[in-house]
């Protein structure tokens, strides 16, 4: 049966329940509304998982159904409040917001839910999400980052940053394949701001603080900007949805096989 869209906004009722016997898998984009520096949209992670989640649904629909739902637009955001243009969700209500939408899911048959997540801020949060909602639900679910699931592929791509950071040169990069007309090409300078992560000596102490990110970066962004391209913007969205293809396809991505068509 050949599925006429991979987002599920677009289908009926009756093709979701279909597709809930066939056994779909369900990406559920997971991101954030916060700042990202002077050159990107506060939307910069939103837009980007939900690209990376469209497009690795492209591939994997052919061997085996898929959805994308829309995207979960904000997240755990507090470290950037003090820039402003920030929307930021306490842990309860961001687990009661998941927590209804995987449940909805769930209920209506869906057993194979990835919550794909674009913002680092989230990470640990979706872990416990995830552990608790598997315990009650009793169904494989997955919580996964795009740019730690392709850290092989992607972070060889890059020129002046070892691995993604924030409004960097591989988000800065993917955004003008995404959504160009939204990066502010004259403040790549203004927004440049070395990561100490990136230093050849750096290694972390094994604590972890709160820290601001006003704390961190004059500008809101961490890594260099200058050095994004369309044409490393197009290799990195391709191999971070190939990789998400590859995993989502494979019964040792879940805790219980998939049933094939």
């Amino acid at each position: 049966m050949r599925q006429r869209s991979q987002r599920m906004a677009e289908l009926t009722a009756r093709e979701l329940r279909e597709l809930a016997e066939r056994d779909a898998i369900v990406i559920v984009p997971v991101g954030a509304m916060e700042q990202h520096g002077p050159h990107l949209p506060v939307g910069t992670d939103m837009f980007l998982g939900r690209e990376v989640a469209r497009l690795a649904a492209q591939q994997a629909v052919a061997q085996h159904p898929v959805l994308v739902t829309e995207p979960v637009w904000t997240g755990l955001s507090e470290h950037h409040m003090a820039f402003g243009g920030t929307v930021t969700l306490d842990f309860h209500a961001f687990e009661a917001l998941l927590r209804g939408i995987v449940g909805s899911l769930h209920r209506h048959g869906f057993r194979h839910i990835c919550l794909l997540n674009s913002h680092g801020g989230n990470i640990a949060a979706l872990q416990v999400v995830t552990e608790r909602l598997t315990l009650d639900l009793g169904i494989p679910l997955v919580a996964a980052t795009y740019w730690h699931l392709a850290a092989d592929l992607l972070d060889p791509l890059l020129e002046r940053q070892r691995s993604i950071h924030h409004g960097c040169e591989a988000e800065t990069s993917m955004m003008l394949v995404t959504r160009a007309d939204l990066v502010d090409l004259g403040r790549l300078e203004e927004a440049a701001c070395p990561d100490p992560r990136d230093e050849p000596g750096f290694r972390p102490d094994g604590a972890y603080r709160f820290t601001s990110f006003a704390e961190r970066t004059p500008s809101g962004a961490l890594g260099d900007p200058r050095a994004a391209s369309p044409e490393k913007g197009e290799k990195l969205l391709e191999l971070a949805a190939a990789r998400l293809a590859e995993r989502l396809l494979s019964d040792g991505f879940w805790s219980e096989p998939l049933k094939r068509d």
